[in-house]
C-alpha cells in the first residue's frame, strides 16, 4: 500500500516533502545549538556565582579572624597587665588566676582562629607561627615567674622580660592583623 502511494506520487511533492524533511533537519539543529551555548553559558554564570559566594564567605571569615586577634591581643595584654600586679606584690598569685579565670574569656574560642588560618588562609601561616613564638615566649616568663613565685622569690626580676615579650607579641599580632586585612582586601 506504501509502495503505491509512493509509486503515484508526483516528483514536486518528493521535492516538497525533502524541502520539509530539510528544514525540520535544519530546525532541529539550530534548537540544538542554541540549547548547547545555553548550558555553556549557564556553567559559566553558576561557575562565577560560586566563585563570588567563595570569594565573599572567604573575605568574611577574615574580616573575623581579624577580630579574634584584635580580642587575643587584648586579652593577652590583659592577663599581662594582672600579671605584673603579681610581679609588683600587689595582689598574689591565686587573685591573679580568679582574674584571669576562662569564664572571664567571653567564651573566646582560641581553637576558631587555627580554624579559619587552616581553611582560608594559607598565606597567613608565616606571620601566625611569629605570633605563636611570641605567645610560648611570654607562657616561659610567666612559667618561669610561677617557679619562683612558689619558691617565695620576687617578681621584679621578671619585668622586664614580660613586657618585652608583651610587646613583641603585640607586635605579632598587629603583623599577623596586616597580612589578614591585606588577605581579605584580595579576597
Amino acid at each position: 500500500m506504501l509502495t503505491e502511494l509512493v509509486a503515484k506520487a508526483s516528483s514536486e511533492s518528493f521535492v516538497g516533502l525533502s524541502g520539509v524533511i530539510f528544514g525540520s533537519l535544519l530546525t532541529t539543529f539550530g534548537v540544538w545549538l542554541t540549547n548547547n551555548a545555553n548550558a555553556k553559558r549557564q556553567m559559566q554564570q553558576l561557575a562565577h556565582e560560586e566563585r563570588l559566594s567563595s570569594q565573599k564567605i572567604k573575605k568574611e571569615r577574615l574580616e573575623e579572624l581579624y577580630i579574634l586577634v584584635c580580642h587575643w591581643g587584648n586579652l593577652f595584654f590583659s592577663q599581662y597587665m594582672n600579671l605584673n600586679l603579681v610581679m609588683d606584690g600587689h595582689i598574689d598569685y591565686n587573685e591573679y588566676l580568679d582574674r584571669t579565670s576562662t569564664k572571664d574569656l567571653g567564651g573566646f574560642d582560641f581553637s576558631r582562629i587555627e580554624m579559619i588560618i587552616d581553611i582560608y588562609g594559607a598565606q597567613l601561616g608565616p606571620a601566625y607561627e611569629k605570633v605563636m613564638e611570641a605567645r610560648e615566649a611570654i607562657n616561659e616568663v610567666n612559667a618561669a615567674h610561677k617557679s619562683a613565685y612558689k619558691q617565695g622569690r620576687a617578681g621584679d626580676v621578671f619585668k622586664r622580660p614580660a613586657a618585652d615579650a608583651q610587646m613583641a607579641f603585640g607586635e605579632a599580632c598587629d603583623e599577623l592583623k596586616r597580612v589578614i586585612s591585606e588577605a581579605a582586601r584580595a579576597a
